[in-house]
């Protein structure tokens, strides 16, 4: 549809019944009405719907430059939830070139690279995120997480004391940084973290995990059943939970209920028993 034509022909219309004084303003609506419609289709939350609209936006002649950088971010965010992560970089890339101070660029490129599983280009990113905006939680949050996906398990509990600093009633930051904490061996410190994280948050299964996890490093056995009970109770399809309650249940000397969860975690994720043996716990 040719949007100059519909402007002219309801200039005229507003025109002849008296609305509108010179019909300059109700001309230019008119014909940055496309424009308008593509920003509020490229804001959907409708992942097909807003790569739609900020693909129409960045192919309009009427977008200003700022729509250029708004369409590419909003399109690389709608790439990314859609799993679509070559198009998320490229377009994660493009607002960096139009404004290579943006934070949030970086942080949702990296975020895009971690997914793809390229740790060290994801933590790049999250660097320059960091670097340019030191208080933006969700870049330390996300570069911990980079930094344990990599086995860097010192790195990431130092992230994550960073995140619990700026957001300090983050409930998942303490529980991470519980969990790494267990891992690296530091129990009492993970134990504390997990209380608190629990304090702020009760109930939450994968905490219950996270402390049944510590409790069984520190080969407290029955303290773990417990909460692996409470975690499982909400979800029993998690092969870390069944196998740690496995684990715990045959130090107990329960050969029948740790055989059970054993082989159940293994039907989930056959490498599970891998995974513990890497955390120190077999």
């Amino acid at each position: 549809m040719n949007w100059k034509i519909v402007g002219i022909v309801t200039v005229a219309v507003l025109s002849l019944i008296g609305i509108g004084g010179t019909g300059y303003s109700v001309y230019k609506f008119c014909v940055n009405f496309p424009v308008t419609q593509s920003r509020i289709q490229c804001r959907s939350t409708d992942a097909d719907q807003s790569i739609a609209g900020c693909t129409a936006l960045l192919q309009s002649s009427q977008a200003e430059t700022a729509d250029l950088t708004f369409a590419h971010f909003q399109r690389g965010l709608s790439y990314e939830r859609k799993g679509d992560l070559d198009h998320a970089l490229q377009d994660d890339t493009q607002v960096i070139q139009l404004q290579p101070r943006e934070s949030m660029a970086y942080n949702n490129r990296g975020f895009a690279y971690q997914r793809k599983g390229n740790y060290d280009l994801a933590i790049a990113d999250y660097n320059k995120a960091i670097e340019i905006a030191p208080e933006m939680s969700l870049a330390w949050f996300n570069r911990g997480d980079a930094y344990q996906l990599k086995g860097d398990y010192p790195h990431a509990i130092a992230d994550f004391t960073q995140v619990i600093k700026l957001t300090p009633r983050n409930a998942v930051a303490w529980n991470n940084r519980c969990y790494y904490r267990a891992i690296a061996g530091q129990l009492n410190d993970a134990l504390a973290d997990c209380n608190h994280s629990l304090l702020l948050k009760p109930g939450v299964g994968y905490t219950l995990d996270s402390r049944a996890f510590t409790y069984l490093k520190m080969k407290k056995y029955d303290l773990a059943i417990h909460d692996y009970d409470a975690a499982i109770s909400q979800s029993n399809n998690q092969a870390p939970w069944l196998y740690g309650r496995g684990l715990a249940r045959r130090a107990r000397h329960d050969s029948s209920g740790s055989e059970a969860d054993i082989a159940a975690a293994l039907k989930i994720n056959p490498k599970i028993a891998e995974q513990f043996k890497k955390y120190g716990v077999s």
